[in-house]
């Protein structure tokens, strides 16, 4: 392959070309591709193939690279490098810019407004825009200066008598020689005007501070020269604070009113500072950090921020008020650990008169304080007691999640849940402060700030801010997300609205001749959200932007400009261009696996038998988030699709309700099932016909490099075994342990086990370099010398599942663990290879094939959350047939999916909607893929229907052919 200096000057690219020559990263083949800029171009190809090496490893980090190249060497030791990718040449990129899966945070902190970078702007427009409106009087605050308050007094109606004083407070005896030194003459004490020399002590001022009277004037008259100068004597002298009394009052007058040697005068109060005089309350000055939550200056002191307080759950801790205090009716008691805490009540209960057969709802409240509060003469705590000497260990982990157990959220009484402090909170824009504006959705809230009543200089300053927000609420309407308020927190989105809302910062901003990288940006979208996505990420290559698209949605590939399909497998079979052209032209290429699909040649229809039901798990009434008393009925025995537009409810009744609701019922204690209580929900039947229900959720498996395949679905032991049985690592003392490289005893101290060894180059990205004591094998010498048919462990290590299934024929351990692998279509991957280079949807897969290694015991539901994200159309095929296997065993599916093809292979189909938020929440079809299809108020029948139609249509032409 040519390198850089061999390039001639034949070869050298236009600027309207990205040409990448030599691209080795990963199991990419040595290969070159040219692309041109300012196009859509869509990266696709099987689970594996090399798309996301290609768009993300090699031209986004070559891009971030040279980006961060044009920093001083200072500022880049304190930024995240990229590694360098291994080509030869990469040539004519633009600045670039990634939208991948993992930008998604899931804090507590984290609301639609801030991941959007709403609410960095809406902070910014409040704090030059926004207008101080005092809370206890209405009215607005301002910060007086000697010419406003010049300006006011000419305002008055002429011919009525005014006093200009200041506040004074001094503890100081020698107070009064002090003020006469300064020239004052006059001071106003309990109501009476009183002259300096006739003023001996000091205490006679006991209703508040003195005022002490800098001059008398007459309102309408001029104030320039002396007027003028006392007004700055007194702001001087008052710590930019002064009051004028005006005799009165008038009856319009909003001022406080006060009594003056036995007359009634009209007391205003100004200030250099925000303060309300007639409440004499004083704000903080407006600044964008007064806004945040997230900082001091601006958070609520009484939740810090989080808009909640977290506190003990008495419905938690007593489920069954029915039951006794001997039965169990406290259920944090009921554990082996902590049952002496109940012994201890239940020896003290005679002598304080407490039943303990009686039901807890029957307890009087003395009987309850000895419960809750303790005992303190038999040296009881009670549950207060308790739960503070959890706090004190709740550094130790097991601790912390059962405490949590017990624990729940409620609104923070001082804010209402608006985090922010009252002083941001009196800050207002058209009447709304800022949390008002993020309790509107996006739809309304963009209504609102595309029509506030602004000046023209209000209006200059704010221009930038404004048409940030209002561009992002924008796309999110255009999104489908108009529905969702501000302040929503992202732990309660969907993985499809989540999706959609971290793109905005990206797709919503207004950069143009950028290189925009969209790591599978339709994962977890609806086929209707699909249709809006893709009309914006058409509008960002518009604006003269190139995009490059890795994705397996057939709309996404139909609609760009150059289609790339990677392949012809995976792994190391991948890694090679198939195809680069017109999309149209993809159906048309043989060897395409995506073209297959595209075309019709391979039909996504099943149309089989559908299984019947073994059995059925009703859940009934659920009515947390936006569910509307739905009643659930689950078939047992197959594989049920619980489907709907993005934010209808599909999350909140299966993951938040149905899976810790049966995980509860079956007595299943884990964290997951532990820390999150199900959402309020009627009553469940069924959950008998079972014995276990398992979650494979979307998390990331791990960050670590040290985790791999082989770990994950516990195949290592058995190997390491079958390496401590070999003759020379028993005459060497060898174990199973020496043969780990995660423990010390046989791993490589160099690297300890990693193979690999960083190296800190300060300013410069950090070097990973081959461990050189090892040569990258991870072990000691003498652990390397055991050998098992020729090979050694690191050996062992570098093949792929495929190749180690066939290496250890005849023992069935580890061909039973290997198996799954292969069953979910991961016998490509190399047993050592770090989870943490997996796409996302081998990790998917791999998360199966752990549930899988695990051989559920009895009868088991899987609750999976759209496992076909990241797949390739042949990728879900092989799931598919993973999940019969589930199933011929005995076990049921419950699977949220959007996927058309995975949908048509259902034996049951549960439809929600009709649409998102409150306009969903409610089951709109059941039944069979077809009778779903036939309903035409379902969103996801029509798809169906469609997806249907067109694959039937494909079929008839190939036929005809």
């Amino acid at each position: 392959m040519p390198n850089a200096a061999a390039s001639t000057a034949a070869d050298a690219p236009t600027t309207d070309t990205i040409r990448v020559r030599g691209a080795r990263d990963h199991n990419l083949r040595d290969i070159d591709l040219e692309l041109p800029r300012n196009q859509l171009i869509a990266f696709c190809g099987v689970s594996g193939s090399g798309k996301t090496t290609m768009a993300i490893d090699t031209l986004y980090a070559e891009g971030q690279r040279r980006y961060m190249e044009s920093f001083s060497t200072y500022t880049r030791q304190f930024l995240d490098q990229l590694d360098k990718p291994d080509a030869d040449v990469i040539e004519g990129l633009p600045p670039a810019v990634a939208v991948t899966q993992n930008q998604i945070s899931r804090s507590n902190r984290a609301t639609v407004a801030t991941a959007t970078e709403i609410a960095d702007h809406l902070r910014l427009l409040f704090a030059r825009v926004g207008r101080v409106t005092c809370p206890g009087c209405g009215r607005e605050v301002t910060k007086d200066s000697p010419e406003s308050i010049a300006r006011w007094l000419q305002e008055l109606p002429a011919g009525r008598r005014g006093m200009l004083a200041f506040p004074y407070e001094s503890d100081s005896p020698t107070w009064r020689e002090e003020l006469v030194e300064e020239g004052f003459v006059r001071v106003i004490i309990n109501g009476r005007t009183r002259n300096l020399d006739d003023v001996s002590v000091r205490n006679e001022a006991t209703d508040g501070p003195v005022l002490v009277v800098v001059d008398r004037l007459t309102t309408g008259g001029p104030t320039e020269g002396r007027i003028a100068e006392s007004i700055e004597s007194a702001l001087l002298h008052g710590d930019d604070h002064c009051t004028i009394v005006v005799e009165g009052p008038d009856e319009a007058c909003q001022a406080a009113i006060v009594t003056i040697d036995d007359r009634t005068w009209e007391a205003h109060r100004f200030g250099r500072t925000w303060h309300c005089g007639r409440c004499d309350q004083s704000f903080t000055e407006p600044s964008p950090q007064l806004f945040n939550f997230n900082s001091p200056l601006g958070a609520c002191p009484a939740c810090e921020g989080f808009g909640s307080i977290i506190e003990t759950d008495m419905d938690l801790v007593v489920p069954d008020k029915k039951k006794s205090l001997r039965q169990g009716a406290v259920a944090p008691w009921n554990s082996p650990s902590y049952a002496h805490e109940l012994e201890e009540l239940i020896a003290l209960a005679p002598d304080r008169g407490i039943p303990l057969d009686a039901p807890f709802e029957e307890l009087t409240e003395e009987q309850l304080a000895v419960v809750l509060h303790g005992s303190p003469e038999h040296e009881f705590g009670g549950l207060d007691g308790f739960f503070r000497w959890l706090e004190r260990r709740k550094y130790k982990m097991h601790l912390r999640v059962f405490l949590s157990r017990w624990r729940s959220y409620r609104d923070c009484e001082a804010c209402g849940g608006s985090r922010l402090k009252p002083d941001a909170l009196a800050v207002r824009i058209g009447g709304k402060n800022l949390a008002d504006v993020c309790r509107l959705n996006a739809g309304d809230a963009h209504s609102f700030l595309s029509s506030l009543p602004l000046t023209d200089m209000q209006r200059e300053i704010s221009r930038v801010m404004l048409s940030q927000v209002v561009d992002r609420l924008q796309y999110l309407s255009e999104v489908g997300l108009a529905y969702l308020p501000l302040d929503r927190s992202l732990r309660t989105l969907s993985s499809g609205e989540a999706q959609r809302v971290a793109m905005t910062s990206t797709l919503g901003s207004s950069l143009v001749d950028m290189l925009y990288v969209l790591d599978e940006p339709t994962a977890g979208l609806h086929a209707v959200d699909v249709n809006r996505l893709t009309g914006a990420i058409h509008r960002l290559r518009d604006r003269g932007n190139t995009v490059i698209v890795v994705d397996h949605e057939e709309e996404v590939i139909g609609g760009a400009d150059i289609a790339v399909e990677f392949g012809p497998a995976a792994g190391a079979d991948g890694g090679r261009i198939v195809f680069q052209g017109p999309p149209l032209q993809l159906r048309e290429t043989p060897n395409s696996s995506t073209g297959d699909w595209l075309a019709g040649r391979r039909a996504m229809v099943g149309g089989g038998p559908r299984r019947e039901p073994e059995g059925w798990v009703e859940l009934q009434g659920a009515t947390g988030n936006n569910l509307q008393g739905v009643d659930l009925r689950v078939p047992l025995g197959g594989l049920c699709v619980v489907t709907g537009v993005s934010g209808a409810g599909k999350s909140s009744l299966v993951l938040q309700t149905l899976y810790p609701a049966l995980s509860s019922a079956l007595g299943k204690e884990n964290g997951k099932s532990s820390d999150q209580p199900a959402l309020p929900y009627g009553s469940l039947a069924g959950s008998a016909q079972l014995e276990n229900v398992v979650q494979v959720d979307q998390q990331a498996i791990s960050r670590s490099p040290r985790s791999n395949p082989v770990t994950y679905i516990k195949a290592f032991d058995p190997i390491r075994s079958v390496f401590a049985e070999q003759p020379d690592a028993q005459s060497q003392g060898l174990t199973s342990g020496h043969f780990s490289f995660n423990v010390e005893g046989g791993r490589c101290e160099t690297c300890q086990g990693a193979g690999r060894v960083e190296v800190d180059m300060q300013f410069l990205a950090d070097i990973t370099m081959r461990c050189r004591d090892c040569d990258g094998r991870r072990y000691r010498p003498d652990v390397l010398s055991v050998r098992y048919r020729g090979r050694d462990i690191s050996e062992v290590l570098e093949m792929s599942a495929q190749e180690a299934f066939r290496f250890f024929r005849g023992h069935k351990k580890v061909q039973q663990k290997l198996k799954v692998l292969l069953d979910v279509g991961l016998g490509y991957v190399p047993l050592g290879q770090p989870s943490s280079t997996l796409s996302g949807g081998e990790a998917q897969r791999l998360k199966l094939a752990g549930s899988l290694a695990g051989k559920q015991a009895g009868r088991a539901l899987f609750v999976m959350d759209e496992p076909t994200r990241g797949l390739h159309f042949s990728d879900i095929v092989r799931l598919i047939d993973c999940f019969d296997a589930l199933l011929e065993v005995g076990h049921s599916l419950v699977v949220i999916e959007h996927n058309l093809q995975l949908i048509l292979a259902a034996d049951h189909v549960i439809d929600l909607g009709p649409g998102a938020a409150h306009d969903g929440g409610r089951v709109i079809a059941t039944g069979t893929p077809e009778q779903v299809a036939a309903n035409p108020d379902s969103a996801t029948g029509r798809a169906l229907a469609e997806a249907i139609r067109k694959h039937e249509a494909a079929a008839r032409e190939l036929d005809d052919e």
